[in-house]
């Protein structure tokens, strides 16, 4: 599992034009991936657990760290130098899925938490190994509301396991995911039922 990536910036609510620091600050997280090579320090979203990729030089060099602004949800908080996550080997930012995205921008206008993924949690077994997430996501969305999608991978290779958790909005979504156990995806009838928790 690769967390998710955006950008996080000086919140933009100031009405004060952006310091030098500032602009120096979006500027490099811009590059990272691109011309620059991506740090191996991050920050996340205490809010919709958007990650964005940081370094302490990021963060200024008076005080104690700034106020970031999460580009996704609009969260603000402030970040200090010494409070940044590290990237495990063989981990990678990656960008958040758009399928993310747009819940989250639904969570929000409907008055919900950005992280809300739903109530309908199940399990999902006999998959192939080569099926996606995003596969997942388009095979059970023809039933209703996905919010959440994960294929568990083999710690060490990193390897899908052959099963995964989807879970749907609402529990009427969940009962018409249900109507999946037993369909094809990628050439293997696959299993659907609720988790053992």
């Amino acid at each position: 599992a690769s967390p998710p990536s955006g950008d996080a910036s000086p919140p933009s609510g100031d009405a004060s034009p952006p310091s030098g620091d500032d602009q120096a600050m979006g500027a490099r997280q811009k590059l990272y991936g691109v011309s620059v090579d991506m740090p191996n320090t991050y920050v996340r979203c205490g809010r919709c657990s958007a990650a964005y990729a940081l370094t302490p030089e990021d963060l200024g060099t008076k005080g104690k760290g700034r106020r970031v602004e999460c580009s996704v949800c609009s969260h603000s908080w402030f970040q200090a130098r010494d409070r940044l996550f590290n990237l495990n080997d063989g981990f990678e930012l990656v960008d958040f899925p758009e399928n993310d995205l747009n819940r989250i921008a639904k969570n929000i206008e409907a008055g919900r938490s950005p992280d809300f993924v739903g109530v309908a949690k199940f399990y999902v077994g006999n998959l192939s190994y080569e099926v996606t997430e995003e596969e997942l996501h388009e095979a059970f969305s023809e039933k209703g509301e996905v919010g959440d999608v994960s294929i568990i991978k083999d710690n060490e290779t990193g390897r899908s396991r052959g099963f995964a958790f989807v879970t749907m909005f609402t529990e009427e979504d969940g009962k018409k995911a249900m109507e999946l156990d037993g369909a094809e995806v990628r050439g293997r009838n696959i299993s659907v039922r609720p988790p053992n928790n």
